[in-house]
């Protein structure tokens, strides 16, 4: 998979992120739901769950303590949700291999998602994609800044029709 694909927030769903909810899929929701537009991911997981037939778990700023339960359900891919400062403008959304990520460096998440995303592609051969989001604002607070409210809006229900097979792909 190409470093980045698709940052629209217009139209159908795009051919990348189509292809990589293909399968047993599991949503897995990264953030801190109190610093503002870092809760991004976490949310659309929470709001997510019971929705879809696919696994939606809020794993809050400690992935590491669900990637067990990831494993153990053997999904074909797994797609993480999360806030991430890749330069593009507020509430802009991309999918990226967790692979082009650094290793470390500032984040909320004790472990990097990149080696998250390794431990489970090795652990269960699934695919794995971060669905990354622009945020404005990550200062202290609860409420998402209006641009990324309104991305976690159209991305909620977008993977809710991706999921369940409602909408056209696009290119």
């Amino acid at each position: 998979m190409a470093a980045t694909v698709d940052s629209t927030v217009e139209g159908g769903v795009p051919d990348s992120l189509k292809r990589v909810l293909s399968g047993s899929v599991c949503i897995l929701g990264v953030g801190n739901r109190h610093r503002r537009d870092d809760g991004i991911g976490s949310l659309i997981a929470k709001r997510l769950a019971g929705r879809l037939s696919a696994q939606a778990i809020d794993a809050g700023t400690v992935p590491e303590n669900y990637l067990e339960k990831v494993a153990r359900s053997r999904p074909d891919a797994v797609l993480f949700v999360d806030a991430v400062d890749f330069g593009g403008d507020p509430g802009e959304w991309r999918v990226l291999d967790p692979g082009a990520l650094a290793l470390g460096g500032l984040s909320s998440h004790a472990l990097s998602l990149r080696m998250a995303a390794e431990y489970l592609s090795a652990r269960t051969q699934a695919h794995v994609a971060l669905l990354a989001v622009q945020p404005a604002d990550v200062g202290a607070g609860t409420e998402l800044s209006g641009k990324v409210s309104q991305t976690m809006e159209f991305l909620e229900e977008t993977l809710v029709h991706a999921l369940e097979g409602d909408l056209p792909c696009t290119s």
